[in-house]
């Protein structure tokens, strides 16, 4: 509650004395000149700008003798005129708000507005508010669920895990060239800063720093296929920019392009991350349960359900499928339910395209990272199981 302030009746007659002296004069000055503006800019001249006018305004608001000593509600009133907020002493900063940057302190900045003296922070915390999340199987009728594989159906297809498993292809290492191609439709995105994994953004939770965004993430996946002795095309093209709505339009090229030239390509992989807010802007980051550290995994697949030519959608998928079983089967909740949507994502180029979501835009690089080789190791035993069969 605004405590009431009381002041001598003496002190106030005086106040008003001086206000009705200085509207006189404020009269005499706008018949003198015939200007009401002129007669302004004299009155503040004669009487000292702002000061007068809040001197004369704590007559009736019956402010503290010393008109630096307000309280919050007095400052806002005050404020809403830029006359009488432009008399207003300067708040002294409180220990929670550093005060702001004044002038001769931006005039020891450089013209990047870098200050060559300090050092860039050498780490960051993500920021508390993200919400971890293992995503599961729902119980909406989209949900098809068999054989620890869970499809998240967009379309009106009817499917049968069983047989999308006993007709998937197999992935074979075996013969001359590079097997698995990795591109980025989005290459820019990335994820949350957090540790030494910082860098300059280019938009929201997006960077052409390659060292931080789905290029890294691609990297670390062909680590593990070249590990274990499978040729990797990684294209690093940063098919989202400079302009993000022609990404699939740029990148369908690019994928012709390399399956001309390395005919011997078995396995291609669209390497994203995926965003989840909810309607209040909380943000969420996906979890594998069972895994520490780590983010999950989405593969994100095709079909002809617009009416685009897509002949290979039901192997893409079936592919999917096999990947889906057997990462379920060795990291439990590592892989998010797989999805199926209408539109191709350029899928209908060749069989073996699939579209791969490692973690969220709240989840941390390291977390995507770890995510990325399990499924990348997944994939790898997978096409090894294949060989040793054949």
């Amino acid at each position: 509650m605004r405590k009431k302030r009381t002041t001598r009746p003496w002190v106030r007659g005086l106040r008003l004395g001086a206000a009705a002296l200085v509207a006189a004069l404020a009269l005499w000055l706008a018949w003198l000149v015939g200007d009401p503006a002129a007669a302004l800019d004299n009155l503040r001249e004669l009487a000292g700008s702002a000061q007068v006018a809040l001197a004369l305004l704590s007559a009736e608001l019956d402010l503290e003798e010393d008109p630096g000593i307000l309280s919050g509600w007095d400052r806002l009133v005050l404020a809403q005129s830029s006359l009488l907020g432009s008399g207003l002493p300067a708040p002294e900063p409180s220990a929670s708000q550093p005060p702001p940057v004044q002038s001769q302190d931006l005039a020891e900045l450089d013209p990047a507005g870098e200050d060559e003296d300090a050092d860039p922070p050498a780490s960051t915390t993500a920021p508390e508010g993200i919400i971890p999340k293992t995503m599961v199987a729902g119980s909406s009728a989209k949900y098809v669920t068999a054989e620890g594989v869970s499809i998240y159906n967009h379309t009106d297809y009817t499917l049968d895990i069983p047989a999308l498993l006993a007709n998937a292809p197999q992935l074979s290492a075996a013969g001359e060239g590079p097997k698995v191609l990795i591109y980025h439709s989005h290459a820019t995105e990335s994820y949350t800063m957090d540790g030494t994994d910082l860098y300059e953004p280019s938009g929201d939770h997006r960077t052409l720093d390659t060292n931080y965004n789905m290029v890294r993430v691609g990297e670390e996946m062909k680590a593990v296929f070249e590990a274990a002795g499978i040729g990797v095309v990684h294209d690093t093209t940063l098919y989202d920019y400079p302009s993000y709505n022609d990404a699939y339009v740029r990148s369908v090229e690019g994928v012709a392009e390399n399956l001309k030239k390395y005919p011997s390509l078995v396995l291609l992989l669209d390497v994203h991350r995926d965003a989840l807010v909810a309607n209040d802007g909380t943000i969420y980051k996906v979890v594998a349960g069972t895994v520490d550290n780590c983010a999950q995994v989405m593969m994100v697949m095709g079909s002809d359900a617009t009416g685009q030519v897509h002949p290979n959608w039901k192997v893409n998928l079936a592919l999917a499928v096999s990947i889906q079983a057997a990462l379920s089967g060795k990291w439990s909740t590592l892989a998010r339910p797989l999805v199926l949507r209408p539109t191709r994502f350029n899928q209908h180029l060749s069989t073996g395209t699939i579209l791969v979501e490692v973690g969220t835009h709240g989840n941390t690089l390291q977390e995507a990272i770890t995510a990325a080789r399990l499924y990348a190791r997944t994939v790898v035993e997978l096409m090894e199981q294949e060989e040793s069969a054949g």
